[in-house]
């Protein structure tokens, strides 16, 4: 019998129907889980981590210990028994006194198992601050002051006796000092973001959003790589937020990858370009889509967990309706041309980010960056009219085009604001997925 895989699915199936209660659209089943994940990650031996995965069973659901020892023997039973608390009707500070008294006493396997589970909880409450920038102790039974009594001297009936140079109790240490005494690094805050200490904040809170990924992610992979498409309008930024977005999941430990302009890349003009003039603007658009359409599907299939992809699917979608505006295609062409790549693009993009300026701001922001006075060959304001009247007659449609998008005018935004917006955006996007993944998994309601 695998212990720890039967506990779990135990666990799942006493928990099904719970929700966290400080974050009720993530069911409860994941705290258990992430416990007993926690315990094998510092090596406790199997029974250790089936009891962190069934630690809450007889506190939260109708199962008495006798079934656990029915179910898993004794030794888990025990462990299950010193993680539960007293009778919920009993007052909150009787319970939580109860808990810290005997918790000092417990055996060394038991202890680990209470603070696996301080540890999850901290966490989760940690991120949801950060995240929102706000201390919210409304959800709990008792306030702030209470709370930071209660998890310090469970913390000290912990190490009661114990080395507390232990790995497991020193990262409960930790989280207590930054979520109750307020321990951060100063040398950020004081140093590098003296006098912009605003968007530090909004630092922080992008931070936890995907430290609170990270975890989602240890409980349950993605089917695919999370794919992000940009497009828009040129000189808005598109390629500094990809090139930010790029090293802030790379730094944060995903497995992230980028994938250039297609028609701009060196393989492009250097192996194809000149075939692909003499085709008809029809066919040529269905070659480049099709290249495009490779180059995910290899992005797909290599490992990679989220794909940066610079003007792909329904950028070509923006010239497409151009050409058909100009007269270049037929309206039949062009309706061919659009369905086929709406399909492609709600099978593959997950989020597109468009943005846009006004072809004026534009055109400022390319001589701007420049130290070349002669006119430009693209940048020129009826191409950028062209682009921009394109894009407005379709943002409904390209709305619909990908599982999740947003569309934002840069023209009064800095790159800086801009960037944190957009990872807000995608990360609550990303979060929404990984937990939709992780009730399909384990058939969570």
């Amino acid at each position: 019998m695998n212990i720890k895989e039967d506990a779990k699915l135990f666990a799942i199936n006493a928990h099904q129907g719970q929700v966290r209660k400080n974050e009720p659209d993530k069911p409860m089943i994941m705290h258990p889980i992430r416990v007993g994940i926690l315990l094998e990650e510092y090596g406790y031996d199997n029974n250790v981590v089936a009891a962190g995965y069934l630690h809450d069973v007889v506190e939260d659901t109708s199962y008495s210990i006798e079934d656990i020892e029915k179910e898993f023997g004794n030794d888990v039973a025990i462990l299950v028994k010193g993680a539960s608390e007293l009778d919920k009707k009993l007052s909150w500070e009787r319970r939580k006194k109860h808990t810290i008294d005997e918790v000092k006493t417990l055996p060394f396997r038991n202890k680990v198992i209470v603070c696996a589970d301080k540890i999850d909880n901290l966490e989760d409450l940690m991120l949801k601050f950060d995240k929102s920038g706000k201390r919210d102790f409304s959800k709990f039974n008792r306030g702030e002051e209470l709370q930071k009594w209660y998890y310090t001297s469970i913390y000290k009936s912990l190490i009661y006796g114990e080395d507390e140079n232990n790995p497991i109790f020193k990262k409960l240490k930790s989280i207590i000092e930054i979520l109750f005494e307020g321990k951060e690094d100063l040398f950020l805050k004081h140093l590098i973001f003296k006098g912009d200490e605003e968007y530090y904040k909004n630092l922080q809170k992008l931070h936890a959003q995907k430290l609170e990924l990270k975890k989602l992610k240890s409980l349950c992979e993605l089917s695919k790589p999370y794919i992000i498409e940009f497009s828009g309008t040129p000189r808005t930024g598109k390629t500094t937020i990809i090139n930010n977005l790029y090293d802030f999941f790379k730094k944060g430990g995903f497995k992230t990858t980028l994938l250039e302009e297609f028609t701009t890349s060196k393989y492009y003009r250097e192996n194809l370009k000149n075939e692909f003039r003499k085709m008809s603007p029809m066919d040529m658009n269905i070659a480049i889509v099709e290249e495009v359409y490779k180059q995910l599907n290899f992005a797909i299939n290599s490992g990679n967990e989220i794909v940066l992809i610079d003007r792909s699917i329904n950028d070509r979608q923006i010239w497409n309706y151009r050409s058909y505006a100009k007269g270049d295609i037929s309206e039949e062409e062009y309706v061919s041309l659009r369905d086929k790549y709406k399909n492609i693009s709600k099978e593959l993009i997950d989020f597109l980010v468009i943005t846009f300026t006004d072809p004026q701001t534009s055109l400022k922001r390319d001589y701007n960056c420049s130290l070349a006075l002669e006119p430009r060959r693209f940048m020129n304001l009826e191409n950028i009219e062209e682009y921009n009247s394109s894009f407005i007659k379709l943002q409904s449609f390209l709305s619909k085009c990908a599982k999740n998008s947003v569309f934002l005018d840069t023209t009064s935004i800095s790159i800086k604001d801009i960037s944190i917006e957009i990872a807000g955006f995608i990360m609550f996007s990303m979060r929404e997925k990984y937990i939709d993944m992780f009730k399909n998994k384990y058939k969570v309601k």
